[in-house]
This record gives structure tokens, C-alpha cells and sequence, in this order.
């Protein structure tokens, strides 16, 4: 008797529960977009030099610190702008030339921007 009615309502909760819908904060095109700059790896001028490889296109980015309350402009902020950018080219590499950081101005309280060249980096065979 214990058995059946314990049985029963287990069925009712799991049937109760069986219209519940979740939402989540997850968006997939978020996601996506958030390893994008980890597949455009960063190479070193002479690591260029044992790679065969092609130019894509100049890509630049920046970090902008616009309000007093926001965070300073940062280096890897920029970096990883132009890693995105880089991308959008379909780059499998990116080598950097240089980061300059600028003075106040009415725009950025601190500002950097990065420039680089996106890369087509041809792969190696291991024979």
C-alpha cells in the first residue's frame, strides 16, 4: 500500500514538473562571440620568420575609458579588439606592431589602440 501510493506520487510530481519551462541568460550568439579572440593566436615578429604565412590586412583596436566611474583604457582590452577584428578577416594569427597609448582628450579620459596585421598563417606538415 506504502509502495503504490509513494509511486503515485512520485508520477504526479514528475508529471507537475513536466511543463515547466526554464529560461536562461545564456545566448548562444553571446557565447560564441566570447572565444572568438582565442582563435587568432598572438605571434612574435621572429616567429614570423620560420612561418609561411600571408597578410590579410592592417587591424587595429581600442580601449576607450569615456566616464570618470568606467575603467582605464587597458592594453589587453585593445589587444583583444584587434584579435576580434582580426577574425572578422578570417585570420588564424595576428602579429602586433605596435600599442599607443594617448593623452586625454573630449572623447577618452585614457585610450590605447593597438595595430597589427591579420594573418593567414599556412600550416606545417610534421614529415
Amino acid at each position: 500500500m506504502h509502495r503504490l501510493l509513494l509511486l503515485s506520487c512520485c508520477g504526479l510530481f514528475l508529471s507537475a514538473c513536466s511543463n515547466f519551462q526554464s529560461t536562461s541568460n545564456v545566448d548562444k550568439q553571446n557565447f560564441d562571440e566570447y572565444f572568438i579572440p582565442s582563435q587568432v593566436p598572438i605571434y612574435e615578429k621572429n616567429e614570423l620568420l620560420k612561418l609561411d604565412y600571408e597578410v590579410l590586412g592592417a587591424v587595429e583596436g581600442s580601449s576607450c575609458q569615456i566616464k570618470e566611474n568606467d575603467l582605464p583604457a587597458d592594453i589587453r582590452e585593445a589587444r583583444t579588439q584587434a584579435r576580434i577584428n582580426a577574425a572578422a578577416l578570417h585570420a588564424n594569427g595576428i602579429s602586433f606592431q605596435s600599442c599607443i597609448t594617448f593623452e586625454p582628450d573630449s572623447v577618452c579620459l585614457s585610450n590605447i589602440i593597438c595595430y597589427g596585421r591579420a594573418l593567414d598563417i599556412t600550416p606545417t606538415s610534421k614529415d
